[in-house]
């Protein structure tokens, strides 16, 4: 495939088919404090397409605070039993208030509270 988010849907499809792999759309989410320190965690992913990788969070949480002042980041997908590894970087913009209140309202209502 030319394409690479093509290819990286068809990686990530075969990882969601993988029982082994238990949660596929798990990548790091690596950002830099306003000093320049690096910060890692894991989040979900929730969409993949031409225009980006969307995963939601707090808006008040360490991880946003820090891309409002550096809005750069980098993924990072590890799917050992595949042997495969992908790395993204980029710029990180917010998804709209319609799209952002969609999945809010998507997810289970216990789920909703917590957020």
């Amino acid at each position: 495939m030319e394409d690479p988010i093509d290819q990286f849907n068809a990686w990530l499809a075969l990882a969601k088919q993988t029982p082994a792999i238990k949660e596929p759309t798990a990548m790091t989410l690596a950002t830099a404090t306003p000093q320049g320190a690096p910060a890692a965690r894991i989040v979900l992913l929730k969409a993949s397409d031409a225009s980006g990788f969307v995963f939601y969070g707090n808006m008040e949480s360490r991880k946003f605070s820090e891309l409002k002042v550096n809005p750069r980041a980098a993924l990072c997908f590890h799917w050992m039993p595949l042997e495969r590894q992908v790395r993204i970087e980029g710029n990180v913009v917010r998804v709209s208030d319609e799209q952002a209140d969609a999945y809010y309202n998507s997810r289970p209502r216990e789920r909703q509270i917590g957020a």
